[in-house]
């Protein structure tokens, strides 16, 4: 199969790209200030796995994650496509007070929700409009190899980290997020759209994150608590209802925090990128 991938040099997009290598795909990707139409053209894909987009800088989340995201809904319309990817956010949904269910309301608050947000909804659009097989996936909390050094995890097992707050996520290991797209990728579906939380479906304090992190290293990280350091996004409740992906998809993510941090430090031990000692 021919897989495209943008954004190719981010955290989920190399794990991605490493199994479907390992599994024989035919791969081609872009990245950053590419013509994504000509590149999508000639390397015409069977799937398009859509995770390019811009996270920090509000100035350019216009034109990264919702012009970027139309014009490749531009090539699906006038090209035939197996099924086209989009990489969305669990922080579409904005704060809610239960487990984040695919049906819950959008409510963003942030220029990253709302350009985010904006992206499904013309995706949306575009699927039922022209017939475009899409489905957006929505990660929760990811963490594994090859994330940024700015991620938390990462952070942790540098111990450099100053200010951490309390707020709760849901961890959810690499492979499990790797495995689950697998399955939606593979899923052969009569909907022409849907929409798919990833996550374990169990959140954890930053507290707690700390604690198991302590007892894999046998040190202390060393921080200061303060919730008043917390980003615009943090929450007390941030937690995915992952029954769809499992009645559906037929894939449970089971990889518990204590494991995954585990296999995460393991990794780093015989990386290139060594944790402080």
């Amino acid at each position: 199969m021919k897989i495209f991938i943008t954004g190719h040099n981010g955290f989920i997009a190399t794990n991605l790209r490493l199994r479907f290598e390992k599994d024989g795909h035919e791969i081609g990707s872009s990245s950053q200030g590419d013509d994504i139409s000509s590149k999508l053209i000639a390397f015409h894909p069977d799937v398009i796995c859509h995770l390019a987009m811009e996270g920090l800088n509000a100035d350019k989340m216009v034109e990264s994650n919702i012009l970027l995201t139309h014009k490749i809904l531009e090539y699906c319309r006038h090209n035939i496509i197996q099924k086209l990817l989009i990489f969305g956010s669990s922080s579409e949904y904005g704060r809610k007070t239960h487990p984040i269910t695919e049906k819950d309301v959008l409510e963003p608050r942030t220029m990253y929700e709302g350009t985010k947000a904006c992206a499904t909804l013309l995706s949306r659009a575009y699927a039922y409009t022209y017939k475009i097989p899409i489905v957006v996936i929505r990660p929760m909390s990811i963490y594994g190899p090859y994330e940024k050094n700015y991620k938390l995890m990462t952070r942790l097992f540098n111990k450099n980290i100053k200010y951490l707050n309390n707020s709760n996520h849901d961890w959810t290991y690499i492979d499990d997020f790797v495995e689950a797209t697998i399955r939606i990728m593979n899923y052969k579906d009569t909907e022409i759209f849907d929409i798919v939380n990833i996550g374990i479906g169990v959140q954890r304090t930053n507290c707690e994150v700390v604690k198991i992190v302590e007892s894999i290293i046998g040190d202390k990280v060393g921080f200061i608590k303060d919730d008043s350091k917390g980003k615009e996004y943090d929450s007390m409740n941030w937690v995915c209802d992952p029954t769809h992906l499992k009645t559906k998809y037929g894939y449970e993510c089971k990889t518990t925090l204590e494991e995954g941090l585990s296999k995460y430090y393991d990794w780093l031990k015989n990386s290139l990128i060594l944790p402080q000692t």
